[in-house]
This record gives structure tokens, sequence and C-alpha cells, in this order.
């Protein structure tokens, strides 16, 4: 999310360095492996000084694991301080919405600049819900106090239920004749948003991410991969991905090159194609070079008049609004990466597809003019990149289906400099440190993020260079993540760390409208660079210049349920999560007006006609041309996209009451829990049968929100 900074006028970290357990000089890490022997090997680190423990990894308990029983669990334990320590390990059962449960506990001793293997024992309750666990393992830094030095166990406990199967490797071959090309869209004819992202033919189930990254270059060195994991949805002679090699922005743009491809392990030939306007008559290779341009508008216009829909948006290199329509016309860059593997790929088999890439990474210019995408770090004594990706730039680091459609769950696995840290969506799952290689003489240090839920491709976060990073787990069952650049200065990094210590009590106040929080972990990552917004990454929200404000936050963490867990179908229905994290602020307006009047729910109530009528006595622009109907250039710069929905759910809360209101938003995160919506939904698909009068009032409470989209957000 671009935050519109306009609405604001209605209203000491921890460093963790490399760890100590290095892998085999020519080793990469894999989704599944065993532990390195331990060695005493130490990468040269910033000197700490006094004990510095924390954990390094925890192996995940059996599959077979069962309520009533003991395990024993094994992990790495590390002191990189310049004392030593002893202090208890902790192994914790985290389940969202329940408190933390201690179920295994040892206590170690370690020596300066050492690490040990720890095997804790656990047992679990009887009688534990039926549900989906976290297992994680936590020292304090100073043996007995200090933050916390968590990983989490890769794979949940799954109780009383079935874990997800990632795709494997199916080779079936089917006729030629029978097969065809997969889509190079996602998006319907006439769509003038960003039509030129997406890939049919396939559904993306689970992406593993292995970048290989020098934080001084800022290059992608060998080795570095992605593995995606999908499923045909058709028989596939070939299909595609996005991939923004290099762009207009020749200064802060990607140029990165592709090695190789593989599917199902074997060598596939690929190349390079322009994108072109979805549902063209002629095809996907429609020889006529309208079919391939750029523009802001259905049809595209431009110099030449082309009556066609565009099969792009632009990439302006300027916000001037007078140069909006300057690129109209032109032709759209070959970033759709076609894919041909060595036989066809039958409907309904799964199929690996990994890319091994090289380059410099870099960010994207919108349709506004804008960037988005990996901002350089390159300051003195601070090196590194900051990711914030909205809506397409996280093509410019790695190639993906690019739509927020296509939500595959994902591990990281990122291999960077000592002493720099790596930060991802979800859980922390281990840091390694390996021995030099060509890549690293130094040494390196792997680190391990994995995200149990699916992210949307603009959600997708993987920042990485001196980053302050302190963990904690909260009452509700939930990992709170915090990281700031350690180049922002002391006093405003104690100022930064005030406001996002409030996480989890805006969080805890959202949850009383929108229901449970649907993600294991939340969290916020500020950076140095001077990006023009902030975003709702998944369970890490990105602030950039170096500070972050609570209004705002508010705004994005309102995201994690509205654009996060509840996805939009495509790039017009951005004011449906918009609108819905606008009202997010609105809520904290109230909450604050609430508060000054003593406790009064009816001044909480008032605080929202007041905005609801400051707004719509504004300018007449707010009414003019619908939200589902933006363009680039004013998608994330309108009034149509955040205030306009923002109030609209405002009247419709008026309109059904408070507990109908929240009862709708609890029903369809829970109906579409990590899946999208979009025009089509309807509350006959989503709705429980009525089984007495509030249960009528909750769907047709439901039913009216879908209405209340279609009437006054359409036109």
């Amino acid at each position: 999310m671009k935050t519109l900074r306009s609405l604001s006028c209605l209203a000491g970290m921890v460093l963790v360095p490399a760890l100590f357990a290095p892998l085999a000089a020519d080793a990469r890490p894999l989704p599944a492996r065993s532990l390195a022997p331990l060695s005493s090997l130490l990468m040269p680190l910033p000197r700490l000084v006094g004990a510095h423990l924390f954990m390094s990894s925890l192996d995940s308990a059996p599959r077979s694991t069962r309520a009533g029983h003991s395990y024993l669990l094994h992990g790495i334990v590390v002191n990189d301080g310049s004392a030593a320590a002893r202090g208890p390990v902790v192994v914790h059962l985290l389940r969202v919405g329940t408190p933390p449960l201690a179920i295994g506990r040892t206590v170690i001793g370690l020596a300066a600049h050492a690490s040990t293997d720890v095997g804790v024992r656990i047992r679990l309750p009887r009688g534990l819900d039926q549900g989906s666990y976290a297992l994680v393992a936590c020292v304090r830094r100073a043996g007995g106090r200090g933050h916390l030095g968590c990983v989490t166990a890769e794979r949940h406990l799954e109780i009383g239920s079935r874990s997800g199967v990632r795709a494997t490797r199916v080779s079936a071959a089917a006729p030629a004749a029978a097969c065809s090309s997969g889509a190079h869209s996602l998006s319907p004819y006439g769509a003038h948003v960003y039509p030129e992202t997406g890939n049919g033919g396939y559904t993306s189930l689970h992406t593993d991410v292995f970048l290989n990254y020098d934080t001084a270059s800022n290059l992608l060195l060998p080795r570095t991969h992605v593995v995606l994991s999908d499923r045909a949805t058709q028989c596939l002679t070939d299909f595609s991905l996005d991939f923004e090699r290099t762009s207009p922005n020749t200064k802060d743009g990607p140029d990165l090159t592709i090695g190789s491809v593989l599917v199902n392990g074997q060598p596939a030939t690929f190349t390079f194609v322009q994108p072109t306007y979805p549902g063209d008559p002629n095809g996907q290779n429609d020889p006529d070079p309208r079919a391939h341009e750029a523009g802001q508008l259905n049809p595209v216009g431009g110099p030449d008049n082309n009556p066609l829909p565009p099969a792009c948006s632009p990439e302006l290199l300027s916000t001037d609004p007078n140069k909006q329509f300057d690129l109209d016309g032109s032709q759209c860059p070959a970033n759709k990466l076609v894919i041909t593997p060595s036989r066809p790929i039958s409907s309904g088999a799964s199929f690996a597809v990994e890319v091994e890439y090289t380059g410099r990474l870099g960010v994207h210019n919108d349709g506004d003019g804008t960037t988005e995408g990996w901002f350089r770090i390159d300051q003195q004594n601070d090196a590194g990149g900051f990711v914030t990706t909205e809506p397409v730039a996280t093509e410019d680091w790695m190639p993906l289906n690019d739509h927020p459609s296509a939500k595959p769950t994902y591990d990281f696995y990122d291999t960077v400099p000592p002493g720099k840290t790596a930060i991802a969506n979800g859980e922390l799952v281990s840091q390694l440190a390996n021995l030099p290689d060509a890549n690293f003489p130094g040494g390196s240090t792997t680190w391990h993020w994995h995200s149990p839920e699916g992210i949307a491709s603009y959600l997708v976060e993987n920042s990485i260079g001196s980053y302050g990073l302190s963990e904690r787990i909260a009452s509700s069952g939930i990992q709170y993540y915090e990281a700031q650049d350690l180049a922002i200065p002391k006093p405003k990094t104690a100022a930064n760390k005030a406001i996002m210590d409030m996480q989890e009590d805006i969080l805890n106040f959202q949850t009383g409208f929108n229901g449970t929080y649907p993600f294991t972990t939340d969290g916020v990552v500020i950076g140095v660079p001077a990006a023009s917004f902030e975003e709702e990454m998944q369970t890490k929200i990105t602030f950039a210049n170096g500070k972050i404000d609570l209004q705002t936050l508010h705004h994005e963490n309102m995201h994690q349920w509205w654009g996060d867990n509840v996805s939009e179908a495509n790039y017009n229905l951005t004011f449906f999560k918009e609108g819905l994290a606008t009202l997010g602020e609105f809520f904290f307006i109230a909450a604050n007006a609430q508060a000054t009047a003593g406790g009064s729910a009816a001044a909480f109530e008032q605080s929202l006609v007041n905005t609801f009528n400051s707004v719509y006595a504004g300018s007449d622009l707010l009414w003019t041309g619908a939200p589902s109907d933006p363009r680039p250039y004013t998608l994330f710069s309108g009034s149509k996209t955040y205030l306009r929905p923002g109030i609209g759910y405002i009247a419709l809360r008026l309109i059904l009451g408070p507990a109908n209101f929240n009862a709708a938003l609890q029903q369809i995160q829970g109906a579409v829990l990590h899946r999208v919506v979009g025009h089509r939904l309807s509350a006959g698909r989503w709705s429980e049968p009525a089984a007495d009068h509030r249960a009528r009032a909750r769907r047709r409470g439901f039913s009216l929100l879908i209405d209340f989209h279609a009437c006054c957000f359409a036109t």
C-alpha cells in the first residue's frame, strides 16, 4: 500500500549477527537437510561486549507427533559475545489466540565465541485443540535475562489435521495435440492497470528463494536461484513467469541475467516476449505491434490513436502529471519469461521450475513515475537492500507469477556476508554460518525464513543489510519481530521503537473488528532509503526514510487482514483493501476521541460521523470516476482509492449497526482465509446457513457489503 499521507490531517535494538554452524564449502541450503557438524569456526564480526546467546536452529518434531507423548528435539545455541553465559533454553508451543505454553526446558552453559548442540525433551499436553501449532525455542541474550533469541521449527505440529503438501516433481507426459500455451496474463479483456502481470495455466503452490547476495556491490552471486512449485490447470506445452531483467531506469533499475532453467530437474528452453493485451482474439503472439503497446487507459490512444486495450502500464521516469500520457502508444518491454519444458505437462500434474540467475537488483518505475522494488542501501558503513514492492516490483529481484491472486507459501534462504541480517516474511527458522567459498571468501551466513501462509506477489519481503533485529512472544501466541537499520540515529531509533512496541496493542484493537489474526507472526522493518511509501508487507510492515508514525501503522496493520489475508483479485480492486485500511485509521482517530471523552462509546461513534461529514463535504473530485476504474497514474494517489471507500464503509457500518458490520468482516475473513476476492464474490458462496436471527443478520450484512461494493465503488 502506498499510504495516502494526507490522511494524517484527520488525526534499543539488538543486533543479530551470524551463527556458527558451518556447512561444507560447496554446500547450499535446501528446503530439507541435515545440519552439518558443529565447528569452532568464527567469522569476522563486529565485536559484541558481554554474553550474546541465541538459538541458531531447531529440528522439527516427527510427523507422527501425537498429543500426550514426549519427544527429544535437537537445536543449536550460539554465544558470539565476549563473555561466558549460562541460562535456560525453553521450547514454546504457539497457536494464535492461545497463550504460549512452555513444553520443554533445559539449561546450557556456553563459553564466549562458542556454539553447542542442545537436546530438549518436550511433552505435548493431552487435550490439545485441533489445529496448527508452532514450535519455538528461545534463550535470553545474556543467559537468564535480556531480549529473546528465538527460532521456529520449519514444520508446524498438526493436531487432528493434515498439513499442506508441497508440489512434487511429476513428469507425466501428455499428447502434444491436447496441450497449449499457458496464458501470459491473469487480467480480463479491457484491463488497463498493470495488465501485463500474472500467468495462467497453473496454480502457484510454494516458492523456495535462494539468494546469494553481496551487500557491498548489490549483486546476486552465482548459485542464486528460485524453485517454484506449481500445479498445471491445463495441459501445458509452455508457460510463463514475470521477470524484469532491465528497465528504462538505467541508474536504479535491475540488470539481471538468467543462467539456466530446469523443469522437474530437466533443462528447459526459455525466451522473453512482450505481453499482449488480455483477450486478444489473434492470440498471445499477435503480429500487430499495436497489440503490445503501453497505455494509461483503454483504448491506448497515443500518437497513432491505437484503438486496442493496453498490453502493459507505462514505466514513467517522472511524476509530473503533465507527462503521465507521454509513453502511451510505446512498445511494452519483453518481461514475460516463456519456458518450454522438454515434454508437455499434463493437466493436474505438479511440477517444479528452477531458475538460476545473477546480477544487479533494482527498482521498477510505476505508471505514476514513483519507484518500488529493491532499494539499494549505499552509505558509509551501511550497505544492502530494502524491499518494498507494491504493486509489481517483486519481478525486479526474482522471477515469479507476479499477480496478487497468486499466493504461494514461501521459504527464504538468504546467504549474505557475516554481520548482515536478512529479514523476510513469516518465522525465523535458522541462521547458519558457512565456510568461505568463491562467493564469500570471508565466510557467510544463511538466514532461513518460512511463511506457512500464502503471500500475494507484491507482499513478498526480503530486506538484507545492517539491521538490528529483536523479537518477542505475545500472550496471544503471536511472534513479533522489530527491525531497524543500524544507521538510524539512536534518538530516532528509540522513538521508532516506542511506536513499534504498540503494534501488539494495535493488533488486539483491530481484532475486535476483523476477528482472529490470520498469521503466526507480525512485525515492522524500518529502512533508510527514501522510498515514497510505506507498505503492508505480509507480517513485516515496511517503513522508509528511517521513521515510523502511529496512524500509518494502524493503516498498515489493518492490511494484514485486508490485502494480505483476504487479497484483491486484480489491481482495479485496490480500493477494496485500501478503503478498509483507511477505515482502520478512522477507528484509530475515533478511539482517541473516545479516550479523550473518558471512554464514552458515543464519542467513538460521533468521531466516525464527523470524519464522514468532513470527507464528504470535501472536493467534488471524490465523486468523479469509479474507485474500481483507476488508471496507473492515479491508483495510489487518488482519494477514490482511500477516502471514498473509507467513508463508504463508515456509512455501511451505520446502516448495519456495529455488531452486524463486524460480523460481516469476520465472516469474510474466515471464509476467504488466505485467498482472494473479486467482482464475482457472492454472499451465497461464502455464507453459512442461518441458524437463528443473529446468523441471518450476519448473512444480510455480508450480502449488503458485497452489494455495496457493486453499487458504490463500480460507478
